[in-house]
């Protein structure tokens, strides 16, 4: 019996401008490999790979940049204007949104989607936004309460939309949030991307990498780089990523207090997509010391180019990471824990490799896109 036809609008502004460029062609590209006919609409910012097998449409141009506020606020508007009148001319009843807040304008794209007849399917990137400025609690539970089906990436964040937003449990699907294997470039020689970065090639690097973010812990790292380096004198803390609504001044002055300066290189700003391979293949370690988090891009990305793993221990990791096996885990916020894991990950590098190479295979067997397309197209057939 044949399947019957889905034609979905994945609706996702950010892509390339913030790094989600990469989630929404594995999404995308599973998708189409389920034999769904989704059409992606961005920002001008998403690079269309050669011999993609969907239709992307920049129709958020000119969100982004220097122009006045109210100017790119007109232009996001348009752009959820023209994704969802091309929904309509096509008969994609089918939209789908991605959340990391609710806010005015994400209640906007939601209620004019409604208003144009769509099924509208949410996917909870961050159930409660890290940044309460961008959240409107009233707004999340109205429009979560109301979209046709929501898509957690793994149990907790589900567990929170039960008990935070009032979610029905029968409208939310678990589907986990895919590996980095399609995008992956190569990885240069450590030497040569060790030489480039300005490292040693004998170092013992832990790489800090991403959005800058309170939550994310950096200064958790910093406290526990002096007790590291009286074990392991030649270790480097390679910080790389763009402060995201925090000021990165204050862990300047984390270093300067702990006299680590000259152990901490700092790339403090966006790194280009053709950068990363350099930074991942200078990497022994790749550390994420969480205060907060329901998933994490970058944990999935390390584990792709098969890099060893260090992880607090919240729930959002611990799916993905277990410790011993397919990285290191720690207890979150506890410095002589986090202190315990570093010493531990670099005095032992065959065990180390070990567990890189186990969680390779698992982020290739259990976050292969292919499967979330076809569970993600099981979750349209239900409400198309």
């Amino acid at each position: 019996m044949e399947r019957q036809a889905l034609k979905v609008a994945v609706i996702e502004p950010v892509g390339g401008h913030g790094g989600m460029d990469y989630y929404d062609f594995g999404l995308c590209g599973g998708l189409a490999a389920a034999g769904v006919d989704v059409v992606l609409h961005s920002c001008e910012e998403t690079v269309v790979p050669a011999g993609t097998a969907f239709s992307v449409r920049h129709s958020y141009a000119g969100i982004y940049g220097d122009a006045p506020a109210w100017r790119r606020g007109l232009r996001y508007l348009r752009g959820t204007i023209e994704a969802l009148w091309c929904s309509v001319r096509e008969e994609r009843r089918i939209c789908h949104f991605h959340l990391f807040h609710v806010g005015l304008l994400e209640a906007f794209n939601f209620a004019l989607a409604k208003l144009f007849g769509r099924r509208v399917v949410i996917t909870a990137h961050d159930v409660e936004s890290f940044v309460g400025s961008l959240e409107v609690p009233a707004l999340s539970r109205w429009v979560y309460r109301r979209a046709d089906r929501v898509v957690a990436h793994n149990h907790i964040s589900r567990r929170e939309l039960i008990e935070r937003i009032g979610l029905d449990a029968a409208r939310i699907a678990v589907i986990p949030h895919g590996n980095y294997l399609h995008v992956l470039r190569p990885l240069p020689a450590v030497e040569e991307a060790r030489e480039a970065l300005g490292i040693a090639a004998g170092a013992k690097v832990i790489l800090f990498f991403g959005q800058i973010k309170e939550v994310k812990g950096l200064d958790l790292l910093l406290e526990a780089m002096p007790k590291v380096l009286e074990k392991h004198p030649d270790a480097v803390l390679l910080i790389a990523g763009k402060p995201w609504k925090s000021d990165f001044s204050v862990y300047e002055a984390l270093m300067e207090r702990h006299s680590i300066c000259e152990q901490c290189i700092t790339h403090i700003r966006y790194i280009p997509d053709a950068e990363l391979p350099r930074y991942y293949a200078a990497a022994d370690l790749v550390a994420l010391p969480y205060r907060r988090i329901y998933q994490s891009g970058v944990v999935l990305m390390a584990m792709s180019y098969g890099k060893a793993v260090l992880v607090s221990d919240l729930p959002g990791m611990t799916e993905i990471v277990k410790d011993g096996e397919t990285g290191l885990v720690f207890r979150q916020g506890d410095v002589a824990s986090l202190v315990a894991k570093l010493d531990e990950a670099l005095t032992n590098p065959t065990a180390r490799q070990q567990m890189a190479v186990r969680g390779y295979h698992k982020v290739c067997s259990d976050y292969d896109w292919c499967v979330i397309g076809e569970s993600s197209r099981e979750l349209y057939a239900q409400i198309n």
